[in-house]
């Protein structure tokens, strides 16, 4: 499989433009944005506003993106992981979420969980989520808008400091009382 390596995005607009228009992703709201629509997010600070955004690489070479969004928050979000098409499937999925996990709860002290979200029928996702501790906390009916209008639902992970110190995952009480 090889190893991962994490970079941040530094004025690569033309890098950013060619991962999304040679890949596509059916499980995004965006699944294929245009290279107008990346360069007017990018010059409107969409990839640093409160974010932090960064290059997957293998061997050098950019395979995918991780989006980490409110990171001023204690609770950040890892917004958006985005493997190029040749490299789903391999377990890079899971080395990007852990490498993100580690990377958030290195970088301070204040953070308290990480949240993630992904669309109902999006299992390869959930399948990362579940193999790297994050916990299933919620069922979002209708709650994913696509860019085409349709609505999907959609789920809410997140991990806890604690989990992510310990290397497991605590279950939560989502079923103790019926309301």
């Amino acid at each position: 499989m090889g190893q991962l390596t994490f970079r941040k995005l530094n004025n690569e607009l033309s890098e950013l433009v060619n991962l999304y228009t040679n890949n596509s992703w059916n499980f995004q709201a965006d699944p294929s944005p245009s290279e107008d629509e990346i360069i007017k997010r990018y010059k409107a600070g969409w990839y640093e506003d409160d974010k932090e955004t960064f290059w997957i690489e293998k061997n050098k070479k950019k395979t995918g993106l991780i989006i980490l969004s409110d990171m001023s928050d204690t609770m950040p979000l890892l917004y958006d992981v985005r493997l190029a098409n040749e490299m789903r499937g391999k377990g890079y999925g899971e080395q990007a979420v852990k490498w993100a996990a580690n990377y958030i709860f290195s970088s301070s002290t204040e953070k308290i969980r990480v949240e993630a979200y992904t669309r109902h029928d999006n299992y390869a996702m959930r399948k990362v989520f579940y193999k790297c501790h994050f916990q299933k906390e919620g069922y979002l009916r209708d709650s994913w808008e696509n860019d085409d209008g349709s609505v999907e639902d959609a789920l809410v992970y997140a991990i806890i400091r604690k989990d992510w110190e310990q290397g497991k995952k605590t279950p939560i009480k989502l079923d103790d009382v019926p309301f």
